[in-house]
């Protein structure tokens, strides 16, 4: 599998779109937002390729990464959204708060970017560390996400296709930073807990670097070698270093 990212939001973020089977995709960290001018990107590009996204996986919800849920959710309602419940407060009716504790370490002008991240769609479903994406998005839901396609999904493969990643709660970057990886593929979305030879800022509301530390270590030394690491910014596709 090899992902390659649509650069979303005022910071460039990696919005990963993964193939699951058949049209059936997930968005994994949008960031396009009004204030950017790319708030329709992600549809755009779904709309364009005649895929049908089952799901929002976020790997945590700092404001670069959450900006573009409010458009996703105003095109399809019914579109679950989940996060991991240690950031929960990021998104939803508290996001505004949340996000004003990341923001006022950003620098002059930052705060300007409070609207785009204020009252974001509640998520649908709190993720915990060691769950499989088939527990957390369900044939329901995938049924759902169909509604006015011209195709019926293949309910059983994308589930199967969903069972392969599992949710790594790898925090230090944010309280609940998560990392996907796909036992079958090898693939791990790093969001931003990984960098190519490099980790995410702890500088910021939740971040602590002993943390991140310990996070990186137990991703290195629980998975296998050959893993290739796609993170939520720059570089993407590189090999886990241990």
């Amino acid at each position: 599998m090899d992902l390659e990212p649509i650069h979303t939001g005022i910071l460039g973020v990696n919005t990963y779109i993964v193939p699951l089977a058949g049209q059936a995709v997930l968005i994994v960290d949008p960031a396009c937002s009004e204030l950017t001018g790319d708030e329709n990107v992600i549809i755009d590009y779904l709309e364009s390729n005649d895929l049908v996204a089952v799901g929002v996986v976020l790997t945590h919800g700092h404001f670069d990464h959450v900006a573009g849920l409010r458009s996703l959710k105003a095109k399809w309602p019914e579109l679950c959204v989940a996060i991991h419940e240690d950031d929960a407060e990021c998104i939803g009716s508290s996001s505004g708060f949340t996000q004003q504790k990341f923001l006022g370490r950003m620098g002059p002008g930052a705060m300007e970017l409070i609207q785009t991240v204020s009252n974001l769609p509640e998520p649908d479903v709190l993720l915990k560390d060691q769950m499989t994406l088939d527990k957390v998005i369900t044939p329901e839901m995938i049924v759902s996400a169909f509604n006015g396609s011209d195709k019926a999904p293949d309910v059983e493969a994308v589930t199967n296709a969903l069972s392969h990643w599992k949710v790594y709660h790898t925090p230090g970057h944010s309280k609940g930073c998560v990392c996907y990886f796909n036992d079958a593929e090898k693939v791990l979305i790093s969001g931003d807990t990984i960098f190519y030879g490099s980790y995410g800022r702890t500088d910021l509301y939740g971040g602590d670097e002993l943390t991140i530390k310990k996070s990186i270590c137990r991703i290195a030394e629980s998975l296998p070698k050959e893993t290739k690491v796609y993170p939520g910014h720059d570089m993407y596709g590189f090999e886990l270093e241990r």
